[in-house]
Parts: structure tokens; C-alpha cells; sequence
């Protein structure tokens, strides 16, 4: 019997909580996250500019240097005050420059009338919190609990003293250490610290310390050594291209029969495929859960006087050409037919044959020459409304296809796709299972859209359901399930693509000046060679 069968729907309670925002309402992007976490750490979402790496580092240097309490809080109040001043001084530089952390604040006060600027923090999170992380994934630096961070000797060091080289010549970064620092400065001082600590020009003494930190010749973990291959990967695509590569170029590679053209950056092309494969997941469910909140909110009072469910999925599923239209597209229907017309083994009989083409098993992992894969996918799923039913079961059927040996294997490279289990409708514990079942009963294509459509939804609550039970005060729930109807809670829902940090990584690397509009520049290619060589090693060539 279909899980979706055995498992009621919660109903919802009403806990007296407050409705809020969030993310990964499905719960399906952290498998995403988790292997994008796997194959490119040391930089996130909100870490823009490399170079806060090095300033940290200098903090810290610093402040130990300064003989200031050894308090992780008071750390981060320092820091707060002199980031204030950096940020600042670039801002008289340059108004418009971007990855400055306190930039809205800074420009409100630099349009005072003042001659003198108060300097005092600008957010509630300085640089110095928020580039933790990164800091402490590339062994720049380490957390000491509740007292001052620690750099390290090999990496940390060498960052502090170059930017220490540039900026201690500067008289009011002298005053910034003075234990009775000062709560305002000209216009003049802020202007000439900016002129030597723009966050977007970095010395080659410290892009040097940086690069090393970021790819280094000495890997220390695993993790690094696929780091590299990532960055690797990145400067071979740019070698190629004559020009910055993109997010989208490198999961085209990914996906590709060739790859990145190099035995060494399989491994990487494997391990961003699987993240494609996740992700395409990801994003086609998310698209039903929107196509179904729309079907909702269309119904009286905007959906809050409840719509019953079936007639929500019966709905959808009538817009046929809105079905038929991606699969098309896929091409796996001609234009005379429709979906609704085909059973789930015909459909899988249609996306079997379209991959065969080309078709090259290894490492438990099917790559083909067509242009059936995970980013058109996902791309045509944002883009269909409700022909992402039909889509989603897609996006089922060719993950089995692409991973299902490896997965069946119990490779270890493949555990991040079942990350969860259960929870996270996981390829081994769900996705697998239940396409044999599909295949065994073979029911329209179009019913097995709709008990999918009614996963979706519960996963969504059993989501909900499990935030709330954590901080009763978080509600993130779009739609409550009350018998046999669906009530809107008011709440708007788009969906989307798991952020992969891949844009700020190229934006660490144009910074770092390793590609630039022509490409891979003539350093990217030194630490291409050099990074080749240590995947190299590491391989045992």
C-alpha cells in the first residue's frame, strides 16, 4: 500500500503561535546543502568578500597583540568598532562597493553633516561572527569557546602579518588599538584608511597568504582535497570558456559525458552531479507544494475558508497542456500525445529510452548525450505551474536512473543522497522503493502525479510539525489540513534552488584575481597546475 495511504495527514492544532517565515519548507534542501557542503566549504551564502579572511585574522592578531581581556564578547565588540572604520573608509572611496557588512548604516552616517563620524557598530553581526565559519573550515583560525579566537601558524599567521604590513603605518590604526580608543574620526582619517584597506583590492602579499589558505599545496583533510577539485574544476572551465564560468556551466560539465575533461576532476563532477540530482528533486517538489498553494489561494476568502483537497488535485491535473507542454519539451511526447494518455511504466519506458543515447555507466553514476538531465528539469518544473506534477515524477524516475546502482551498491560516496531516510524522502529508504512498486502496479501517470502532489503537502505539515515542536513560538506552515479540505494560512510561497555558494566562490576567485573576463588568468593557471598536482598525489599518480 502507498505510504502516502498509511500515513494520515496531520490536522492542525492551534498552538497559539505566530505565523513566521522560512526556508526548505519541504525539508528537501538540507540533503542539497549537505552535499554542497561536502564538495565546497570554507565559503557560504553571506560571505561575499574574501578578504574579510585576512582582516580577521588581523583582528585577532591584534587584539592578542594588545594585550586586551581574553573574552570572546568583548572580542566581538572590538571588532564590531574597528569594522566600523573599515567600512567607513571604503565607503569614502567608493559608495557603490559591494560585500561590505554595515554598508546601509555606514552611508547614513558618512551623509551626516558632521566632521567627525562616530565609530561604533553598524550591525548586530560583524564580520568577524559571520566569517567565522569560513575561517575556521580553511584552519585560518579556531573557536576557543567563550575567550578569543586562535589563528594558526601555518595560515592564520602569515594573513595577519601581510595585512599588518599594510595597515599598521596608518596613525589612527594605531589609535584603533589604543585602549582608550577614540568614538568618532575625520573624514580625512576614515579616507585615508580607506585608501589602503578597500575590501575589493588586495595586496599580492596577502592574496598570496589567501590563495594558500584557500587551495592549499598541503592538504589537510579529505574535505580539502575536494575543495580543490572544486576550484580546479572551476579554473579548468574558465581555462575553456575564455571567459568566467557560471553556475550553470559547471553542472552542465557535471553532467556531461566528458566532464571536466580531466581524469583527476571526476570525482568532483560526480559528487556536483549527485548534487544535482538532489536538487532537481528539490526544486520540482517545491514547484507542486507552489502549484497546489496557488490551486488553494484561488478558492474563496483567498483559500481560508478551505478547499477540499481533491478538487485542489483534480484541478491541476485537468490542465493537461500545462503537462504536456515541459514533457514536450523533454521530448518525451510528441506533439499528438499527452501524458494522461500514458502509464507510469510507459513513462518510464519514454525517459529510458531519451537517456540511452550515449549511455555510460561508472562509478554507480549514468551520465548520456541527451538533453534530458537534472537542470532542465528543475528549470522547466520553476516554469510549468501545475505540470510539475508530471515533472516531479520525472525527477524520480531519472535519479534512479542516474544513481540508483550506486545507491543500491551502498557506495559511500553515495550516503548524502539519502541523507535522513525517511525524513527526507531519501533515494534509498523512499525514492527507490517506491518506483518499484510503481512499476510492479503501473498506474496512470497522471495518478501517480496526484499521490505525489499529496506527499508534497505532507511533507510540508510533517515539516511544519517538527519545527513547531522545537520552538513553539515558529509556525512556518502555508496550509492546514482540517478532514478532508485544505485551508490557506495566508502566506505566500515561491519556489526555488538550493543556493549552492558556487557564485561566491567565482566571486573569491576574481577577487584573488585567479579569473577575470578573459577567463582563467595567468596566476589561475600556476594554481590550476599547482592544484592538479595535489589531486594528483592524493590519486597516487
Amino acid at each position: 500500500m502507498p505510504i502516502a495511504k498509511t500515513i494520515a495527514v496531520p490536522e492542525w492544532v492551534d498552538s497559539g503561535s505566530h505565523l513566521t517565515d522560512g526556508l526548505d519548507l519541504l525539508g528537501l534542501r538540507l540533503p542539497v546543502q549537505t552535499i554542497g557542503g561536502s564538495l565546497l566549504d570554507g565559503v557560504t551564502t553571506v560571505t561575499p568578500s574574501v578578504r574579510y579572511i585576512a582582516i580577521r585574522a588581523w583582528l585577532i592578531y591584534r587584539y592578542g597583540e594588545s594585550y586586551f581581556p581574553d573574552s570572546w564578547r568583548q572580542f566581538t565588540d572590538f571588532s564590531s568598532y574597528a569594522e566600523c572604520a573599515l567600512v567607513l573608509g571604503n565607503l569614502i572611496e567608493n559608495r557603490s562597493m559591494n560585500g561590505l557588512i554595515g554598508a546601509d548604516e555606514g552611508i547614513i552616517r558618512l551623509d551626516s553633516q558632521a566632521s567627525h563620524i562616530g565609530i561604533s557598530s553598524l550591525v548586530k553581526t560583524p564580520a568577524a561572527t559571520v566569517y567565522a565559519g569560513p575561517s575556521e573550515q580553511l584552519h585560518v583560525s579556531w573557536s576557543r569557546g567563550e575567550k578569543v579566537p586562535g589563528i594558526s601558524a601555518e595560515r592564520g599567521r602569515p594573513l595577519a602579518l601581510a595585512v599588518d604590513n599594510v595597515l599598521s603605518g596608518i596613525p589612527f590604526v594605531k589609535r584603533l588599538f589604543d585602549p582608550n580608543r577614540p568614538d568618532k574620526a575625520s573624514r580625512e582619517e576614515l579616507a585615508e584608511l580607506g585608501r589602503v584597506a578597500r575590501i575589493d583590492q588586495i595586496p599580492d602579499l596577502e592574496r598570496e597568504a589567501l590563495i594558500a589558505a584557500l587551495l592549499p599545496v598541503i592538504p589537510l583533510s579529505k574535505i580539502e582535497r575536494t575543495r580543490i577539485a572544486t576550484y580546479a574544476a572551476l579554473l579548468t572551465l574558465a581555462k575553456d570558456k575564455g571567459a568566467p564560468p557560471t553556475e550553470k556551466d559547471l553542472f552542465t560539465a557535471a553532467c556531461s559525458l566528458s566532464r571536466f575533461g580531466d581524469p583527476l576532476l571526476d570525482p568532483a563532477a560526480d559528487g556536483w552531479l549527485m548534487y544535482c540530482v538532489r536538487d532537481a528533486m528539490a526544486v520540482s517538489q517545491e514547484a507542486v507544494l507552489a502549484a497546489v498553494m496557488n490551486e488553494i489561494t484561488a478558492g474563496s476568502e483567498d483559500g481560508r475558508s478551505g478547499v477540499e483537497r481533491h478538487l485542489v488535485i483534480s484541478e491541476l491535473l485537468e490542465r493537461v497542456e500545462e503537462h504536456d507542454a515541459p514533457l514536450r519539451d523533454l521530448r518525451l511526447i510528441e506533439a499528438n500525445e499527452s501524458v494522461a494518455d500514458l502509464t507510469f511504466r510507459q513513462l518510464v519506458a519514454r525517459v529510458e529510452a531519451q537517456v540511452s543515447v550515449g549511455q555510460q555507466e561508472e562509478h554507480g553514476i549514468s551520465r548520456w548525450s541527451s538533453g534530458l538531465n537534472e537542470p532542465n528539469i528543475y528549470n522547466l518544473a520553476l516554469a510549468s505551474g501545475p505540470g510539475a506534477l508530471s515533472l516531479a515524477v520525472v525527477a524520480w524516475i531519472v535519479a534512479a536512473i542516474r544513481v540508483g546502482t550506486g545507491v543500491r551498491e551502498n557506495l559511500l560516496d553515495f550516503g548524502n543522497l539519502s541523507y535522513q531516510g525517511w525524513r527526507r524522502l531519501g533515494l534509498r529508504e523512499v525514492i527507490l522503493p517506491e518506483l518499484e512498486r510503481l512499476l510492479r502496479e503501473d498506474p496512470p501517470v497522471r495518478n501517480v502525479a496526484a499521490e505525489l502532489a499529496y506527499r508534497v503537502v505532507q511533507q510540508h505539515l510533517q515539516i511544519a510539525w517538527s519545527r513547531l515542536q522545537v520552538d513553539l513560538s515558529r509556525d512556518v506552515a502555508l496550509i492546514t489540513s482540517e478532514e478532508n479540505k485544505w485551508f490557506s494560512r495566508g502566506k505566500s510561497y515561491r519556489a526555488g534552488r538550493t543556493a549552492s555558494r558556487l557564485q561566491q566562490a567565482l566571486g573569491w576567485m576574481t577577487q584573488l584575481k585567479l579569473i577575470d573576463a578573459s577567463g582563467a588568468t595567468a596566476d589561475g593557471d600556476l594554481v590550476l597546475n599547482d592544484a592538479l598536482q595535489v589531486l594528483s598525489k592524493a590519486a597516487g599518480l
